[in-house]
């Protein structure tokens, strides 16, 4: 059995070489591992040029220019060799039991498209935060099960996953033409496929969470929607129709989708004329009179009230959520 390890990259000169060598200690190690520099501007290609001298199994690849997230990862991906194929973002981190458990699981669960895991979440400099662990079983999940949970987002705990080559050919990799949500869009084609999924409650791997410097987020709430919006209409619509099941599950998600994301219009840090790109991109998701009033709510300056119910209401949502997931297990 052959494991590739494939890791798109671009401006992460600074974790990029924890992130491979994370790799390089794993209690079963892979074949390869291939790294797509997405035609970075900082140190990133001087340094894998080191590594790659140093490690055998390590391939670097250097975009010829800037590709984006979806199309270099997609590109990454397709160069991978390995039966078992490990998606690993370049800031990140795999703990070293991560390739043997995971490899373990998709080899027990031949009709899983890939195998994920629970995450402990790491800041900028490194220190250890918050587990993250989904409500959910621990084991297989069926299609239509993985299916009908997509309508909630995209449902593993981190982008870290362990692909089954043989799900990602037969959905042709990515064919999401977004940079955003493009894991999310992937997820929903392999189900749709007939593929299920395996999760283990274990803690595998470290995920890196930013802080929204320079206001990096809000200025990604475009690309966000409109992935959002692909991942709903262009994958989870006709993976329902497939099944011949009741569509209206879906057009609800996409509602609570658009209201969820109509606070942005409420943000200064857009001009008119981005938000009016924004009210468009949320009306496209969803122009169901609900969305509208709370479109028109935020934009007369009267989403305060929404925005703190809301906060509020997903505060108690964590809460619950991490009572249950801390509480001992009894027998």
């Amino acid at each position: 059995m052959k494991i590739s390890v494939c890791i798109p990259t671009y401006n992460q000169s600074e974790h990029i070489g924890l992130t491979i060598r994370s790799v390089m200690v794993q209690t079963l190690l892979p074949d390869e591992i291939i790294v797509s520099d997405d035609h970075s501007t900082d140190n990133t290609w001087k340094i894998l040029e080191t590594l790659a001298a140093e490690i055998s199994i390590l391939r670097i690849i250097r975009q010829k220019f800037n590709k984006g997230i979806s199309k270099n990862t997609d590109s990454c991906l397709r160069e991978a060799k390995g039966e078992f194929i490990v998606r690993l973002d370049s800031d990140d981190a795999l703990l070293p039991e991560y390739i043997e458990t995971l490899s373990k699981l998709l080899t027990h669960h031949p009709n899983a498209g890939y195998a994920h895991a629970a995450v402990r979440e790491i800041d900028q400099q490194g220190y250890a935060g918050e587990p993250r662990r989904l409500m959910r079983n621990a084991g297989f999940q069926r299609s239509p099960d993985a299916l009908r949970a997509a309508l909630k987002g995209y449902r593993v705990a981190a982008n870290i996953l362990m692909f089954r080559r043989e799900a990602l050919e037969k959905v042709e990799y990515i064919q999401c033409s977004q940079d955003f949500a493009e894991d999310y869009y992937l997820s929903v084609c392999i189900a749709k496929a007939g593929f299920g999924n395996v999760y283990s409650p274990q803690i595998l791997s470290a995920y890196r969470v930013w802080t929204d410097q320079g206001n990096v987020r809000k200025r990604r709430k475009l690309a966000e929607i409109n992935g959002l919006n692909a991942v709903l209409s262009d994958a989870l619509m006709p993976a329902f129709a497939q099944h011949h099941w009741d569509t209206k599950p879906v057009v609800s998600a996409k509602q609570r989708f658009a209201i969820a994301h109509s606070g942005c219009l409420s943000w200064k840090v857009y001009s008119k004329q981005e938000k009016a790109e924004l009210e468009t991109a949320i009306l496209e998701l969803s122009s169901a009179p609900a969305t509208k009033f709370f479109i028109w709510t935020h934009k007369n300056g009267l989403g305060k009230v929404l925005e703190s119910y809301q906060h509020t209401a997903a505060v108690i949502r964590q809460n619950i959520k991490k009572l249950i997931l801390t509480r001992p297990q009894t027998r």
